[in-house]
């Protein structure tokens, strides 16, 4: 088993916010008591995330102060005291019960807020992880799409020497000239920079076109410039706005 590309894969998260399958959690936890270093990450991520509530913690308004005491006084159960236990009790211990009972307040409080807090976080990280899986459905479905056309050759770029581990994959339709560029694994560029795709054809390159590298965009899989011909692709780092010939470094490349 790839550990990194295990650790990679999202299964952390999904275990940690209680998105896992029962299933993937039991498996999840297998692999911990194995390898140190897939329960290293899983610690590292609950740490970011009690980092990130507190970071992030908002005192409560005064509206949400008030629902807080009201749902403690309609939830909490008195229990009163027998006269003689009073009578017996000392004043410096009666000022004692006073501020350790305010304490129980306070705590009980602050702990229905980050409850509150943490609720809303996670609805959010869930929806957030919601959209991701149906992008990632949309791309599976257009690249089927795009396996069962005849006319379609698939060139996987892999990682050169200055970025061993970025991958893209292009899908060239040879009849319609159409390319499709998946963006797998690329480094996030400097501002001042941006991705642009190349055919190589006798040893020279066709600009494709630039990759508008967001990490937030919807689709994942972009279309590009036509390619009339082509016995390669590559992705090289250029200036913003690209060049008429690759400038910058190459960062993948792939033969069809």
């Amino acid at each position: 088993m790839n550990i990194q590309e295990y650790i990679s894969s999202g299964i952390t998260e999904s275990y940690v916010l209680g998105l896992a399958s029962d299933e993937e959690r039991r498996e999840f936890e297998k692999i911990c008591a194995q390898y140190p270093e897939v329960l290293q990450a899983r610690i590292a991520f609950e740490l970011a995330l009690e980092k990130q509530a507190l970071e992030n913690a908002i005192n409560p308004t005064t509206e949400l102060k008030d629902r807080i005491f009201e749902r403690i006084g309609s939830t909490g159960k008195i229990v009163p005291l027998q006269d003689t236990s009073i009578k017996n009790t000392q004043p410096g211990a009666l000022l004692w019960l006073k501020y350790a009972a305010a304490a129980c307040v306070v705590l009980l409080a602050g702990s229905l807020y980050m409850n509150i807090t943490l609720s809303n976080k996670n609805k959010k990280l869930k929806g957030s992880y919601d959209n991701t899986l149906a992008e990632l459905n949309e791309v599976k479905k257009d690249i089927r799409v795009l396996q069962q056309n005849p006319n379609i050759k698939m060139a996987s770029m892999k990682g050169m020497d200055i970025s061993p581990k970025s991958y893209a994959t292009v899908y060239w339709d040879t009849a319609s000239h159409d390319v499709y560029l998946l963006a797998n694994n690329l480094p996030v560029p400097p501002n001042d920079k941006q991705y642009q795709l190349w055919a190589l054809l006798d040893g020279k390159p066709i600009d494709l076109g630039m990759l508008n590298y967001d990490l937030k965009q919807k689709k994942l899989l972009v279309r590009m410039k036509n390619a009339q011909g082509a016995e390669a692709f590559a992705i090289t780092l250029e200036n913003k706005g690209g060049n008429p010939t690759p400038q910058g470094a190459m960062y993948v490349m792939g033969k069809l």
